[in-house]
């Protein structure tokens, strides 16, 4: 999926805005195959010309392109007042929003994973976390060059005490490679 700006990626509102942008897209990409093949039809009056052999290949685009709509529907973006409830507790942290993570048997949708002093913390609402997760961004990390502590909360209760915890310690720290961090779980979040 390409993106219409690479700063969009792990903000709010993300998946509305990439939805929008990859549905607009598969509509452009469809058009273009219907307008191919019907150019090649109504100049050659046949169906078996080279038109047509491009048309189709005009598809596979259009074809990749629906499938990160259908990844995308699957998700929705934060409510205003989850947003605010995430910002409040995050404080100055590095902080991204609505991640959807995909390992080799699942795909995982975290509302929000924040960076401080090489812990990374994460919020998932579902009650089945997998401990796959984890490891796949632990693997993804050092794969990177990053070591890091990766806890991944069902809890919201239990996610917004750590977040506060982390920010205390921000303001007495420096914090340094959080930002590559982040950078990193971009990279790897659809």
């Amino acid at each position: 999926m390409k993106y219409i700006n690479r700063e969009l990626k792990g903000t709010y509102g993300y998946i509305r805005k990439q939805l929008i942008f990859e549905a607009a897209k598969t509509l452009i990409l469809f058009a273009m195959a219907v307008g191919i093949f019907l150019m090649g039809y109504l100049t050659l009056h046949t169906k078996k010309s080279l038109w047509s052999v491009l048309a189709v290949l005009a598809l596979l685009p259009t074809c990749r392109s629906m499938v990160g709509v259908v990844m995308l529907l699957r998700y929705r973006s934060l409510s205003p007042e989850d947003h605010r409830r995430f910002c409040d507790c995050t404080g100055g942290m590095n902080t991204i929003f609505e991640n959807i993570l995909t390992t080799n048997e699942r795909t995982f949708f975290l509302p929000v994973i924040c960076v401080c002093s090489k812990n990374v913390i994460a919020y998932m609402p579902s009650k089945d976390t997998d401990n796959r997760l984890k490891e796949h961004i632990d693997s993804v990390l050092k794969n990177a060059g990053h070591s890091a502590n990766v806890k991944i909360y069902d809890s919201l209760d239990a996610f917004e005490k750590r977040c506060l915890e982390m920010s205390q310690k921000l303001s007495s720290e420096s914090d340094t490679g959080s930002a590559a961090i982040i950078d990193t779980i971009k990279a790897v979040s659809l």
